[in-house]
């Protein structure tokens, strides 16, 4: 099981991705949020229409989960087209990892235009 501190220092820097990322797009591009989930975090694309300041509606997009067996980072992202069956796929550029600053960094900065398409 995932040590609270763990889950606990994955959550905030979720929270700062999603801050640096939402600091420099404007919000008809969307913005960053993320929930916490077991064993890790989701992060999710806000959706808003022309001069709105609420969400219209939400697109799961990534997502790190901490994997007890291998005691590894894994990094999966959502596929749409998939969403009726197993929507979740292992990211093919750093799918596992004990390293969760590379994991954080892949998806804030989405070198691979992957996520926050």
């Amino acid at each position: 099981m995932i040590v609270n501190l763990l889950q606990r220092q994955l959550e905030r820097r979720a929270e700062l991705l999603c801050m640096s990322r939402n600091q420099s797009l404007p919000a008809e591009l969307g913005k960053s949020s993320f929930e916490p989930i077991e064993h890790g975090v989701q992060f999710i694309l806000c959706h808003y229409k022309l001069d709105s300041t609420r969400c219209d509606y939400e697109s799961l997009v990534a997502k790190i989960v901490w994997e007890e067996a291998s005691k590894q980072w894994a990094l999966y992202a959502y596929d749409q087209q998939k969403a009726q069956s197993e929507a979740w796929i292992p990211y093919p550029f750093l799918a596992r990892s004990e390293d969760l600053t590379a994991m954080m960094r892949e998806v804030e900065k989405d070198p691979k235009a992957y996520f926050w398409v």
